[in-house]
């Protein structure tokens, strides 16, 4: 059991009153029902693409990560997929050709998946009551982001969902592995012994994007144009913002990825639950924690690229969640993982997605350190409540 803390260590009683005011009522869940996937599989558009015309990865080969380094640039993006046998890298610029790697690790199939339109990136344990789906691009759209089929029932797949569309497999959803999309340079240096997926034997351009380039803000990823037209449109963030999304305790969720880099750490809640956005530098990611630590929410700010929370001022680890040095040295904050998406993309099929910035975000000016030889209530040292008479 832990420690009880020291009364000057805990949460002013008008910030947590303040607190308890500012977390909004419960959301309204919202689910993808039966209905909600028959209006999707209506509304998939037929492209120019036919079935085959983008192949998945079968059986992929994978090299050393420092082989890989002698041909990748600092600032190429890659996806390092976090399987049960350690990490693994998947270079965007083979994916963006293939979109879909079939893995089978311990006799469990998984997929990564990436649609390129829509900046979806996803890995999911590719096992449904004990069978092995093996993926495929199928070729039709929805609304920009990609149809997957499976080669056993031949049931369709929105990626972005994870859940099957259409067959005997409609209905049914995949569970997510974490996976983070970063830079090769931060990749590299975090995972040095990760191997790295090889370019399949083909004559692809391994060395072109199709659709743009993430280092050219010119190009598609940057520029506001969509190429299909969407069912519903929030200008509140940037078209193709890269968020993170999510679903927790049957509520949805999109975080700026770009906002939490710029602030180091966001404080929100969702519905009552007490959540903090950090940015973990070392993998240059966004990582979402639950910061209710014991048995209170804390408070956490970036200072001087150090994590702390303003009760205590103990230190965190962004990449861990876990309080490494401090009075709450040894607690620990879990970590929700996500899917990676373009902003248009999540909230057309999540309407009803909290976001942020946005509600339920705590006050920039609620985030003030105080000293730890003052008592929070009243400014002065602890013990000495009394003010010193004038003279």
């Amino acid at each position: 059991m832990p420690h009880a803390l020291p009364f000057r260590w805990l949460l002013p009683c008008a910030a947590l009153l303040a607190l308890l005011v500012l977390a909004p009522a419960p959301l309204p869940a919202a689910r993808i029902t039966m209905d909600d996937l028959a209006r999707i599989h209506d509304k998939l558009i037929q492209t120019s693409v036919g079935y085959g015309a983008i192949p998945s990865i079968y059986r992929p080969r994978y090299g050393s990560a420092a082989d890989a380094d002698l041909s990748m640039d600092k600032q190429d993006q890659v996806f390092v997929v976090m399987f049960p046998d350690g990490p693994r890298i998947y270079p965007q610029r083979i994916m963006v050709w293939h979109q879909v790697v079939n893995e089978i690790i311990e006799d469990i199939a998984y997929a990564v998946t990436y649609c390129p339109i829509t900046g979806c990136l996803a890995a999911y344990v590719a096992n449904v009551d004990g069978l092995n789906l093996i993926f495929d691009t199928e070729g039709r759209l929805y609304d920009g982001n990609t149809v997957l089929i499976d080669r056993n029932t031949g049931s369709l797949w929105l990626q972005l969902l994870g859940m099957g569309i259409e067959g005997q497999l409609m209905g049914r959803g995949l569970n997510m592995l974490p996976v983070y999309w970063t830079t090769w340079t931060a990749a590299y240096r975090q995972f040095p012994e990760a191997r790295v997926l090889d370019p399949p034997q083909s004559k692809k351009s391994y060395y072109r994007d199709p659709y743009g380039d993430y280092r050219r803000k010119d190009s598609y990823y940057f520029n506001d144009e969509l190429i299909y037209p969407v069912r519903f449109i929030n200008r509140d963030l940037g078209r193709k913002s890269p968020v993170l999304g999510y679903e927790i305790n049957g509520y949805e969720l999109a975080v700026d990825i770009n906002y939490v880099k710029k602030m180091g750490a966001v404080n929100f809640f969702m519905g009552d639950l007490p959540l903090v956005a950090v940015h973990d530098k070392k993998l240059d990611v966004v990582r979402l924690y639950n910061r209710q630590v014991w048995h209170q929410p804390s408070l956490f700010v970036m200072k001087n690229n150090v994590l702390m929370d303003i009760a205590t001022q103990t230190h965190w680890d962004p990449a861990t969640g876990k309080a490494t040095r401090g009075g709450m040295a040894g607690a620990s904050m879990p970590e929700y993982f996500g899917i990676y998406s373009m902003w248009y993309a999540w909230y057309d099929l999540h309407p009803a997605t909290l976001y942020i910035p946005g509600k339920g975000e705590v006050p920039q000016d609620m985030l003030h350190i105080t000293p730890l030889d003052q008592d929070p209530l009243s400014g002065l040292p602890p013990g000495n409540n009394t003010p010193a008479p004038a003279t």
